[in-house]
């Protein structure tokens, strides 16, 4: 069964917004031409990314909210990622290299319940196919 991966916000996205909108209102506040026109500013910046900034992932199907690593790969790797996340496995050194990057593995961490899953692509031009769909990993 395909689990379905949607983008949430979480505290910290809440925070971000609440102190641009509260740094904007205090230099509105201000009589100063220069200062309100930055008041303005961060009050449309706090109200844009209150909309945007959604930090935070929710798995269909599992509770509580996850949070994305990437980690890249070069393709020699690509046979033991791939029997590792296949078998459910944890790989025990994540050594991301920066040449020749072929291969993307997705961490999805819940610090609360401990779980972690893997989600393994393959680059092939212009594109990452998946390799091997979102497994729960030990």
């Amino acid at each position: 069964m395909e689990k379905k991966i949607t983008k949430v916000r979480i505290g910290i996205d809440y925070i971000v917004s609440l102190v641009l909108l509260l740094g904007g209102a205090a230099c509105f506040a201000v009589s100063s031409t220069g200062m309100m026109i930055l008041g303005g500013t961060l009050l449309l910046a706090g109200i844009i990314v209150f909309f945007i900034l959604k930090s935070g992932y929710r798995l269909e199907g599992e509770d509580g909210v996850f949070r994305k690593e990437e980690h890249f790969f070069p393709d020699t790797r690509f046979d033991v990622i791939y029997s590792e996340i296949s078998a459910g496995r944890m790989i025990s050194s994540f050594q991301d290299e920066d040449k020749a990057i072929v291969v993307r593995l997705d961490l999805y961490r819940n610090k609360v319940s401990g779980k972690v899953f893997g989600h393994l692509f393959k680059y092939v031009p212009y594109d990452y196919v998946e390799k091997v769909p979102l497994t729960l990993l030990q």
